[in-house]
């Protein structure tokens, strides 16, 4: 079953767009906090846009400024290169800055034609915690719901299918005890395929006993800094950024009798988004504490101005719990301004 698994992964990441590449009318969609329910409620295939490291984007770098992260720019090079071509529309969150940005940039190219591709929609969610956003998000919902041309008894099916989904990523986190990188190759090949085939049942083999490490802020592109942990002694077991098993939260409960409030509920209160107002000092501290971390390792990019404000009041809660910590801000996404050498070097200079 593991081969069954590590197959999976290799393949997936590898060509992130198979399934979807020979698909009828596939849908696409950018952002971590998207509902699967709503994309699971349509009925077609779907995944997210996939980005690539260290690759050149004249094409992107025409019309998006340096605020854009690397990955925004690895997207809109391959959509004005025609590699999106085979998705019916794509669905952009509200809930990241990046996110909603590039849903204005691609609307207004398509509509000069310089950009042809799907059409672009959004997921307008909002995030701050009271009755009135929750409404909003149930409009949202619907307007999504009627641009695929399905009802609520799909979206009963959608919620029931990502539950699946969300149970089984909360039982591999509880479980969580292998090396670092799987657990980030599971939750990165997850955006591109249904993973339940090949996790139902699975055992991963654990790693001997290292020292514990948290690893917080930006989504790193690939495994590229949990490998270089691991060749420390160390091994990254929890992350506390937007790509994580838990970033679908907790399945949803008493669904039945009205699906769209209760998914529109669940997205209110369970946003990871940059635009989300979550506590994130008191939410670093917690998931250290969760994950058992020896240490906390928060990387930033350059681009990800709306979590830099932050830092400040996370760098003051993790002092306070004595939690042994590195904070690396503005660094270049693609991982080349030796991040991972600078991670590697103050893990080995903790005292045992």
């Amino acid at each position: 079953m593991s081969h069954a698994l590590f197959t999976t992964l290799a393949t997936t990441l590898a060509d992130p767009l198979a399934q979807c590449r020979t698909a009828a009318q596939p849908l696409g969609y950018v952002g971590l906090d998207i509902p699967l329910d709503l994309l699971h409620a349509s009925g077609r295939p779907f995944c997210h846009l996939p980005w690539q490291r260290n690759r050149p984007t004249p094409l992107a770098d025409r019309w998006l400024e340096s605020a854009f992260p690397g990955w925004a720019r690895s997207l809109v090079e391959d959509w004005l290169n025609g590699g999106f071509d085979m998705f019916d529309a794509v669905v952009f969150t509200r809930g990241d800055d990046a996110a909603q940005r590039l849903y204005y940039y691609l609307c207004e190219l398509r509509r000069r034609g310089i950009a042809g591709g799907p059409e672009p929609l959004i997921f307008d969610v909002a995030t701050i915690r009271r009755a009135t956003s929750v409404t909003h998000c149930e409009r949202a919902i619907r307007s999504l719901l009627a641009r695929f041309g399905v009802d609520e008894s799909a979206l009963l099916d959608g919620i029931t299918r990502a539950n699946r989904q969300r149970s089984m990523f909360a039982q591999l986190a509880a479980t969580r005890s292998a090396a670092g990188h799987i657990y980030e190759n599971i939750a990165r090949a997850s955006l591109f395929r249904d993973l339940l085939p090949v996790l139902d049942g699975i055992a991963l083999t654990a790693v001997a006993p290292s020292r514990r490490l948290l690893l917080a802020g930006s989504v790193p592109p690939d495994d590229l800094l949990h490998r270089a942990v691991e060749t420390t002694g160390w091994n990254v077991v929890g992350e506390s950024h937007q790509l994580t098993l838990a970033r679908h939260g907790a399945p949803l409960l008493d669904y039945d009798r009205s699906p769209v409030t209760a998914l529109a509920q669940h997205c209110n209160a369970a946003s990871g988004g940059s635009r989300d107002f979550a506590d994130r000092a008191a939410g670093l501290v917690s998931a250290a504490h969760q994950a058992a971390a020896d240490a906390v390792v928060l990387w930033l990019t350059e681009e990800d101005e709306a979590l830099a404000w932050h830092v400040a009041r996370q760098r003051a809660a993790l002092t306070q719990a004595a939690m042994p910590h590195l904070v690396l801000t503005r660094r270049r996404w693609d991982g080349s301004d030796n991040a991972a050498a600078e991670i590697c070097r103050f893990l080995q200079e903790l005292p045992a």
